[in-house]
């Protein structure tokens, strides 16, 4: 488990020793030793990582997808005192299993540590995604399926803003106007189910990387 704060690492240690007495728990203060525990030739098998998004070097969406690509198989439950809106679907997006917030009742930890553990999702009942998202057969949206919903027009406007471009510089390089860049930006943030346009390039780049891996 990945927290910065070592009581709550405490309150998630006993969480996870609750749902599964008889597992070894490894410690990570931050997202540098995180990344540690799950490079580390002789780490034997993880079945669950517990991650807060709030530690000081995780990078937010950037860390919680290297921690995905450093243990690919391993499921990621998301336990965060961040409770902006959108965030869950932004680290739903990114290849989290679940989010619960710190806020929550022990109870909807624990739920969420036998649901993710045992291969399932957890997303509190308010959060859930509409029954008209794409999803897999995990029930998550996964990043190649929310890329495909978008047009060709939107493909070409989130190419052009993945290097940092302004609406305006985008508009010309793509000889349309500021206000039709302005629509395809927000469809694709839609889409995306993120928040910002960094997001939005910080999933694109992810897709990018792992195409690139699979040739």
């Amino acid at each position: 488990m990945g927290d910065d704060h070592p009581l709550c690492r405490q309150a998630t240690r006993a969480a996870a020793a609750t749902v599964h007495p008889d597992a070894a728990v490894s410690e990570a203060g931050t997202f540098q030793e995180t990344i540690a525990v799950l490079e580390r030739p002789d780490r034997g098998q993880i079945d669950l990582v517990l991650l807060d998004l709030g530690m000081p070097d995780l990078r937010g969406l950037a860390g919680l997808i290297a921690v995905s690509t450093s243990a690919p198989k391993v499921p990621i439950l998301v336990v965060s005192g961040n409770e902006a809106p959108g965030l869950w679907a932004t680290v739903r997006a990114a290849g989290a299993r679940g989010f619960v917030s710190k806020s929550a009742p022990i109870e909807d930890l624990l739920d969420a540590i036998r649901a993710v553990s045992a291969g399932r999702s957890w997303w509190p009942a308010e959060l859930e995604a509409p029954a008209t998202t794409h999803q897999n057969g995990n029930g998550n949206s996964t990043v190649a399926d929310r890329l495909e919903t978008l047009t060709a027009a939107e493909r070409r406007v989130l190419g052009a803003i993945c290097d940092g471009s302004l609406n305006k510089q985008v508009a010309h390089r793509l000889d349309l106007s500021e206000i039709t860049v302005k629509q395809h930006v927000k469809a694709i943030l839609r889409k995306l189910q993120v928040a910002n346009r960094t997001q939005a390039a910080i999933l694109m780049q992810f897709r990018e990387d792992e195409m690139r891996q699979l040739r």
